[in-house]
């Protein structure tokens, strides 16, 4: 994403006749010529040729009539009672003055990056979540990347997004997925909102009704796989786990899909006869659904920006919810 900043500085100026003549030039020559005593070496610490530094010398003091530098023998170039002046009161000036114009940038890129990024459309990277396909059908001002929860926090943590969504199952498993996934998390900033409770479970058409992966075996039925990475895909692999069954003895297990509306659309055009998915999914597409495990989906952010409040307002309509800290988070799952 791009960044602006805007940054303002001092300039000093010698207005004279009406017209106004820019000092920073013969200022830092200045300065130079106080710490080097001597013109030449002065030009080269400015980065100035030394005809422009004389130029620039001779034209200055033309400006205000008098000498700015004063040359003794032995004691190289120094600075006139007039230089020596214009020096240490510019100086002075702009150290009195560094602390309000910070002050006054930060301030100003508050508001300018506020006022940017409310026009910008809020990025989201979530593992996938029928509420919040919804939204992106429904044109709100997002911009929804589909990855695994794993993934989706990673990128969370990264600064890629504003707003990362993910689930976990509940039961014994979850504390392993906990463990990962903490590794992303800031406790001190994060908060949380628990965006809905589902079930996941095994999909099937109605007509060959499916109930459990042993039965995929033993029929040789074709199964429709997730995305390495993806929450779905961790629990197809521990139930294979479980039950001693090797993956590449599941047909079709290297097949993937991205969505859980992707994987029920297989199965309903009878492109495979089963996968693993949410229930909606199965409902959606009036398909044989099978629980297999309770999920927990939130989302997380750092911060509630007007834009963001936008989407969780449309999010969580029917009963607005409460962000949540890091600590209650994790005391919800115990």
């Amino acid at each position: 994403m791009t960044k602006l900043s805007i940054s303002f500085q001092l300039h000093t100026c010698l207005n004279r006749n009406g017209q106004q003549y820019d000092l920073d030039p013969i200022l830092l020559l200045l300065q130079q010529i106080q710490l080097q005593e001597n013109l030449r070496e002065a030009a080269v610490r400015c980065k100035y040729s030394y005809r422009k530094a004389w130029n620039l010398l001779k034209q200055s003091e033309n400006l205000f009539d008098q000498a700015l530098v004063i040359k003794q023998r032995g004691k190289g170039t120094q600075l006139s009672n007039l230089g020596q002046l214009l020096l240490e009161t510019s100086l002075n000036n702009n150290n009195q003055f560094k602390e309000s114009l910070f002050s006054a940038e930060n301030k100003f890129n508050t508001a300018l990056n506020s006022q940017l990024s409310d026009s910008q459309p809020l990025i989201i990277i979530a593992s996938d979540s029928e509420k919040l396909d919804k939204l992106r059908q429904l044109h709100f001002p997002i911009e929804l990347h589909i990855k695994g929860s794993g993934l989706a926090l990673s990128a969370y943590a990264e600064g890629k997004c504003e707003l990362a969504g993910f689930h976990l199952g509940m039961g014994k498993d979850s504390q392993k997925l906990i463990d990962n996934y903490a590794q992303h998390f800031n406790p001190e900033q994060d908060q949380f909102i628990m965006l809905e409770q589902r079930l996941q479970g095994l999909i099937s058409h109605p007509e060959n009704p499916v109930d459990s992966i042993r039965q995929l075996i033993d029929q040789q039925l074709i199964f429709v796989n997730r995305q390495i990475g993806s929450g779905t895909r961790q629990l197809l692999d521990r139930l294979l786990n479980e039950q001693n069954i090797r993956p590449e003895l599941l047909t079709g297990y290297y097949h993937e899909e991205h969505t859980h509306l992707a994987v029920a659309s297989m199965i309903s055009t009878r492109q495979a006869d089963a996968g693993l998915g949410i229930q909606s999914a199965a409902a959606r597409l009036n398909l044989q659904f099978t629980p297999l495990k309770n999920e927990l989906y939130f989302l997380v952010f750092k911060t509630i920006t007007p834009r963001l409040q936008q989407v969780l307002d449309r999010l969580t309509e029917k009963k607005p919810l409460k962000a949540i800290s890091y600590k209650k988070f994790i005391e919800a799952l115990a």
